[in-house]
């Protein structure tokens, strides 16, 4: 029996499980915690397979069913996470979802217009900005013509234009606003720890609260730790 860490079983491209480790039998079959790593798509046929294996009568199960390294015939890919990182199907969803974020990063929202008593949610436009102004124009037109109670609909084309313009301009200098913003956080939190200041109380104390510490980390978990109790509780809701 020979133990494998971090392995990966794959179907038509998607990931279906992944194993801290597997244990493969002379037979070839891999195994976890006693129980084989089957690939079975029938409902009825894994129904089975299920009482199958709750019964320890594994003989039962086809033999289709049972998982070995590489491509399988019940149609399982297996291998290491190392291994399914070079496959050209994870290369090639790799590639998909690089596009997908790409063009996901592109979509914004443009206030237009606020809307009349009762309905409090605002009249924008919502798509590309790196379309062509035209295009966007007559798609906010559209939003403020056609909208519900609307309550400045007849704005001119020059005030759309200047919406889209600042629009885009704030997406396209978004990155550099995130990385200026992210270094004068790590800037300030350098000067904090320099100083003597407390993470636990959150002030300069020198020690007066009694929980001393100058680790940024005491504030990062506590932060964390409220954020899910406030969730849990249906605070955020």
């Amino acid at each position: 029996m020979i133990k494998i860490k971090n392995i990966v079983a794959v179907r038509d491209g998607e990931v279906k499980i992944r194993l801290p480790w597997v244990e493969q039998e002379d037979d070839g079959t891999l195994w976890y915690n006693g129980v084989p790593l089957l690939g079975i798509t029938d409902p009825a046929e894994a129904k089975t397979a299920s009482a199958a294996v709750k019964a320890q009568k594994f003989g039962d199960i086809p033999a289709k069913a049972f998982t070995r390294l590489g491509e399988n015939e019940n149609g399982l890919w297996v291998g290491t996470s190392e291994e399914w990182g070079t496959r050209p199907e994870k290369l090639d969803a790799d590639r998909k979802a690089a596009v997908a974020a790409e063009e996901k990063e592109k979509i914004v929202s443009i206030y237009l217009s606020s809307r009349g008593w009762g309905d409090y949610s605002p009249c924008e436009w919502t798509g590309d900005i790196t379309r062509p102004d035209s295009e966007i124009l007559a798609e906010c037109r559209e939003e403020l013509t056609g909208g519900h109670d609307v309550d400045t609909p007849n704005q001119t084309d020059d005030e759309l234009l200047v919406k889209i313009v600042v629009a885009r301009e704030k997406w396209r200098t978004r990155p550099e606003r995130l990385a200026a913003a992210r270094k004068a956080e790590e800037e300030d939190l350098q000067k904090k720890i320099a100083s003597g200041f407390c993470f636990s109380c959150e002030s300069w104390c020198h020690g007066d609260c009694g929980n001393y510490s100058t680790d940024p980390n005491v504030k990062f978990r506590r932060d964390f730790q409220r954020a899910m109790a406030e969730q849990n509780y249906g605070i955020e809701d």
